[in-house]
């Protein structure tokens, strides 16, 4: 008889069944805990198509497009119709700017006011507080740092033996033009140096609104003290980067700019594809671990968190906005749950009602914005799924425990029978040898 042999044999037959428990626990908790992975996989698959379509600007179902590159660009929004526009851009916004030459060792009167008033708004400043050894730089900062600095920015420029004070308004429009002037000084060199400066003043650039003529030469003039113009024409940003040329008598020498505003079918189409397929696999992967077939069990069949999941999406799905259907926005479900795109419904829609596709989707209470909110609590940081990965690996890790556990209980087990086997061997000698004496 061999102790060994006889221990390992018995120590076996004690473990083998505790060891299979744990074993089957480790599986199921193992094949649960990929499953979830891979149905967070999906579902953040998911919540990165709609962030992306959101962050490149929503559902581009509209685009703008020009005769011209350069003279201006634009942005269609929720509310625009399709049409075809003609336009001349006048004159760009600008913004009021002055040049005062003075000596580069101009001192600073000792008395005087100094006030600036922009879209009637005035920065006064008490010359006789600064100190008359700082000279330009002294001045130049005194106006820039100043507390009722209304937007007047200050700079010198140094050309021809002479140091300019430059002072430039800091918003374009034709309301803010700049006007300066000096008074109370008592007559000093530098007082009578800044006042003949700032009558010999140079104008650089003139305030003025940029001004589009819409429908050609002589056409409606828009208006906007910036280079933008938002909501002039209803659903359309746009901003102009470049005037026309005008011959001597104001006169276009070149032809005007055409802007076509237009349905982007095909960029419809993509922006919600990526959303359709990646709902599409998240629901593939839920039904293939939630749905058992003949022969086999799904691993997770009784678990109510990922059908929750389905279910709470499918029923933001079913309940689009009011005043449209699902049907009518160009998704359609078939019985497996899944979805697909019905263009010409979303080419019908975007012809009766320009807008309403994107609102649909993704305005305040659109589907899409409603749908981020449903996956929002299973993938923050302590969310629903993430929660459930840890408990799954708590078990994992108490499994691993008891298996170590386990082991120590069968080496003493194993000892234990090694011990009475090895008794049993050397009494089993002992008797043989007895009996050979006789």
């Amino acid at each position: 008889m061999d102790p060994s042999s006889m221990a390992q044999m018995l120590t076996s037959a004690d473990r083998a069944p505790l060891e299979g428990l744990l074993r089957t626990q480790h599986n199921q908790l193992s094949t649960e805990k990929e499953a979830y992975s891979q149905i967070k996989n999906k579902l953040q698959a998911l919540q990165d198509a709609i962030k992306g379509l959101n962050e490149n600007g929503g559902l581009s179902s509209q685009s703008a497009t020009f005769s011209s590159e350069g003279y201006a660009t634009a942005t269609v929004k929720a509310g625009a119709a399709n049409a075809d526009y003609q336009l001349y851009v006048k004159q760009l916004a600008k913004a009021d700017q002055y040049s005062l030459a003075l000596d580069e060792n101009w001192t600073l009167p000792t008395q005087g006011t100094l006030d600036i008033t922009v879209d009637g708004q005035t920065l006064s400043l008490d010359l006789s507080t600064l100190d008359s050894a700082s000279g330009l730089t002294g001045l130049r900062d005194a106006i820039s740092k100043a507390a009722d600095n209304n937007g007047v920015q200050a700079s010198l420029v140094r050309s021809g033996g002479q140091t300019h004070l430059m002072l430039t308004g800091s918003k374009t429009g034709a309301s803010q033009a700049m006007t300066i002037k000096l008074s109370g000084g008592n007559v000093d060199a530098g007082f009578t140096q800044l006042q003949t400066a700032i009558t010999n003043k140079t104008q650089l650039a003139s305030a003025q609104d940029a001004v589009i003529e819409l429908g050609g030469a002589g056409g409606l003039q828009l208006a906007s003290s910036t280079n933008n113009f938002d909501g002039q024409i209803d659903g359309l940003n746009l901003t102009v980067s470049k005037a026309h040329a005008q011959d001597e008598f104001g006169n276009y020498t070149d032809a005007p700019l055409s802007l076509s505003v237009s349905t982007d079918q095909t960029a419809i189409e993509e922006s919600l594809k990526g959303i359709v397929d990646a709902y599409n696999s998240l629901v593939g992967e839920v039904q293939k671990h939630t749905q058992s077939k003949e022969g086999s069990k799904a691993v997770l069949a009784g678990d109510s968190m990922a059908r929750g999941l389905l279910g709470r999406l499918r029923g933001t799905l079913s309940n689009p906005p009011a005043g449209v259907s699902l049907a009518e926005l160009g998704i359609k479900t078939d019985r497996y749950g899944k979805l697909s795109l019905d263009t010409a419904a979303m080419a019908k829609l975007q012809q009766n009602k320009p807008g309403a596709l994107e609102q649909a989707f993704t305005g305040e209470n659109g589907l899409l914005t409603r749908l981020e909110a449903d996956v929002k609590p299973y993938l923050d940081r302590n969310g629903t799924l993430v929660q459930r990965d840890r408990s799954l690996q708590s078990g994992l890790d108490r499994i691993t425990d008891r298996q170590e556990a386990l082991d120590n209980r069968m080496n003493k087990v194993y000892q234990r029978y090694l011990g009475q086997f090895t008794r049993m061997q050397t009494l089993a000698q002992q008797m043989q040898q007895t009996m050979t004496m006789f």
